[in-house]
């Protein structure tokens, strides 16, 4: 993320607020059995009306069903405050399919919306005391109930078409879907928050900037069921269409444990993918610690993204180490049949200073598979250790350079250095 950038959004959520409305003080009872969602949104209508002002969540478990976000608003969670969501699907209104992917990422048509959501907001902030401030999705109950929902799982947290927003120091937990979508928006800091989910909860990314612009996700920890962080920007004929590619991302300082890739971009890169910095992450647990992955049907570009400074802990699973894989991912079932769109292009990927050498790895130490009609290119791999593995290197349709690089030596298309 640009300096001035980052300066705008720490000053921008730096100010003392005008107006602080108490959720208790609206009716809400903090007990865990009562609803307290119209004290929320009574609370953010009167904060629509005041800009600046602080929702205030006191300490309590705090029973909801959705919620919408006000622009120029803070929500605060204090110590020992939760906030938890009603599991039940009836709660959770529909809303329209994010443009980029045309319909529900599980099931055509309409979604499930978020537990926060908010769209064409500006300068809004969410805010915790530290772990003992709680975002539940009550997720259970929708992991339980995949194969019966007739609509796809809402979100955690969702911002569409939005600007200047930041989540700081807050625990969330159990999301029924992504903990965190960010669609479309400009300037998002991400600083200071936890998120877990059990190993089989399926598909509770933890970050997930789509389509957007002047991400800084940093000093955060994600424990759950699918990937850690995964760069995103639309999915195949929608995500052509809709045009919009995600740049200047950074994601460093994080700790990943999950199932699925410890840090990614993809699958859905139609709209482009530029600009990713992956700087300073530990993986614990991943099928892949650092993996680009995409699919024939995407179309779109992946390029200048660089992994660096990866440390995968002793004795971790992976699947692979490194993987960059342009056959990955279902096509969109939603887009017409005569949709073909050329190969994705990937160039210009750095894979520097990753140290997997004590890691568990079940399949590939490297593996680089690019598409025949659009390979590869540009790929340098530097000060990278990956521990025993079924064969070495496997590669097709790539090229790029390799040096220091444990096993060795590098696959054809890979030039040692």
């Amino acid at each position: 993320m640009r300096v001035d950038l980052l300066l705008t959004l720490l000053l921008a959520g730096s100010g003392v607020s005008q107006d602080v409305q108490n959720v208790k003080a609206l009716g809400a009872v903090g007990d865990g059995v009562a609803d307290d969602t119209h004290a929320f949104e009574r609370a953010f209508q009167l904060a629509n009306a005041t800009p600046g002002t602080t929702v205030l969540v006191p300490a309590g478990l705090f029973l909801v069903r959705p919620f919408n976000l006000t622009s120029h608003t803070t929500l605060r969670l204090a110590a020992n405050a939760s906030v938890a969501a009603v599991a039940d699907e009836r709660a959770w209104p529909l809303i329209a399919p994010a443009p980029g992917y045309g319909r529900g990422r599980d099931h055509p048509g309409p979604r499930y919306t978020s537990l926060l959501h908010g769209e064409h907001l500006v300068n809004v902030t969410v805010v915790g005391a530290g772990r003992s401030s709680v975002l539940d999705g009550r997720g259970v109950y929708w992991w339980d109930r995949v194969h019966e929902l007739a609509y796809t799982r809402g979100h955690l947290l969702e911002l569409m078409y939005s600007r200047d927003v930041r989540v700081y120091d807050v625990h969330m937990r159990d999301s029924p879907f992504w903990f965190n979508h960010f669609y479309d928006c400009d300037g998002v800091h991400v600083r200071g928050v936890s998120i877990y989910a059990k190993d089989n909860s399926p598909n509770t990314d933890g970050w997930d900037p789509d389509s957007s612009r002047d991400v800084l996700i940093e000093d955060s920890t994600y424990v759950g069921g699918d990937d850690c962080v995964a760069i995103k920007a639309g999915w195949d004929c929608f995500g052509v269409d809709y045009g919009k590619a995600t740049r200047n991302v950074t994601i460093r300082n994080i700790n990943c444990t999950g199932s699925k890739a410890g840090v990614a971009v993809g699958s859905e890169t139609s709209g482009g993918v530029y600009d990713v910095l992956f700087d300073g992450v530990r993986v614990f647990e991943a099928n892949g610690a650092a993996h680009v992955k995409t699919g024939p049907t995407r179309g779109g570009a992946i390029a200048n993204i660089t992994f660096r400074n990866i440390e995968v802990a002793p004795g971790a699973r992976l699947g692979d180490g490194v993987l960059v894989d342009a056959h990955y991912g279902a096509p969109n079932p939603s887009c017409p049949s005569t949709w073909n769109p050329p190969p994705p292009k990937i160039s210009n990927l750095t894979f520097s200073h990753i140290d997997a050498a004590r890691a568990t790895v079940s399949h590939a130490a490297i593996r680089l598979t690019g598409d025949d009609a659009s390979p590869v290119t540009g790929v340098v791999v530097e000060d990278v250790r990956v521990g025993p593995a079924n064969g070495t290197w496997r590669c097709a349709a790539v090229a790029g350079t390799a040096t220091r690089v444990t096993p060795w030596p590098p696959c054809a298309g890979i030039a040692p250095v």
